[in-house]
């Protein structure tokens, strides 16, 4: 079994860590770290890995490098048998196994943090890493094998990556309980801060519009945390996801705009089809944080 890859020389682990390195560091000279003996190793190392593929894997670019297609596929193949082996070592010693997941920062705070505990007692020999990246830098991690669960829009989605739905993420006017005038003061006129994220402020904005609404934006925010934190020291209202209203509470209220039900996100759990087949107990970490999510989103409705 196999002997066609080991019919000739050219592969080894050192070979393809060193290459996975190089594509991630983008050139063999940071690989090396000024060392030119090592970097020339480096470099005959990815030419023999050339030479046993029969396929150029990386091309010149700058003073760097940059992977071809077949280089691209060869770094993802590499991370993920790593990972599976890594994953057997650990399992083999009693070490605990790490999980990455990678989400926006209000995700992360108002939706996957608050029930990291019962994921901890499903997976009592797992770690956890949570990691606050945009939605196309999780999609990419997704693809390249670089992080194993993603919280996205069902949108967002891409083959050949899967998907399970936990629920829509609605969304409301957060207006802070420390500042009573604001809470007398008319919603056009009242200061607003929103996040300009994403696909989010196009969504307000639209939805504003056919409402025939003339919103007084005071704040425009990289993020829904950073809005939320105006809500909390009294400074603006905000519009935020239902999921704020945990970390909120006492600190708000929840004024009704019906003209915002137009805003809603399907939000799910998105892995790469192959992570299951190589990191069998990763499918009790998907069921519960599934399970987790779509409970405190219930909640929140």
């Amino acid at each position: 079994m196999f002997e066609e890859l080991f019919s000739v020389n050219g592969i080894s682990i050192d070979r393809l860590k060193n290459f996975v390195d190089v594509a991630e560091k983008g050139s063999i000279a940071r690989v090396a770290d000024g060392d030119a003996s090592r970097q020339s190793l480096i470099s005959r190392q990815i030419s023999e890995l050339e030479v046993f593929f029969g396929t150029q894997l990386t091309r010149r670019k700058g003073k760097g490098l940059e992977l071809t297609e077949a280089g691209q596929e060869l770094t993802r193949q590499t991370r993920l048998q790593f990972q599976g082996l890594a994953d057997f070592k650990a399992s083999c010693s009693g070490q605990p196994v790490e999980y990455q997941i990678a989400a926006g920062n209000s995700v992360i705070e108002w939706l996957v943090a608050p029930d990291m505990a019962g994921l901890a007692e499903t997976v009592p020999k797992g770690t956890f890493t949570l990691l606050d990246w945009r939605t196309g830098d999780i999609i990419r991690g997704l693809l390249n094998h670089i992080v194993d669960f993603g919280i996205v829009r069902k949108t967002a989605l891409v083959r050949p990556l899967k998907f399970k739905p936990i629920g829509s993420l609605s969304y409301g006017l957060f207006v802070p309980t420390g500042n009573k005038a604001m809470a007398k003061t008319p919603f056009e006129e009242m200061p607003l801060a929103i996040s300009i994220g994403g696909e989010f402020r196009s969504m307000f904005e639209e939805a504003a519009a056919r409402a025939g609404k003339r919103p007084t934006i005071v704040y425009r925010c990289t993020s829904f945390t950073q809005a939320a934190q105006l809500v909390r020291h009294g400074v603006a209202a905000a519009v935020l996801p239902l999921s704020a209203t945990a970390a909120l509470a006492g600190l708000s209220t929840i004024q009704p705009l019906p003209w915002l039900k137009e805003i809603v996100r399907d939000l799910g759990v998105a892995w790469h089809q192959r992570l299951l087949d190589v990191r069998p107990h990763a499918g009790e970490v998907l069921l519960e944080l599934q399970r987790t999510l779509r409970s405190r989103i219930e909640r929140n409705e």
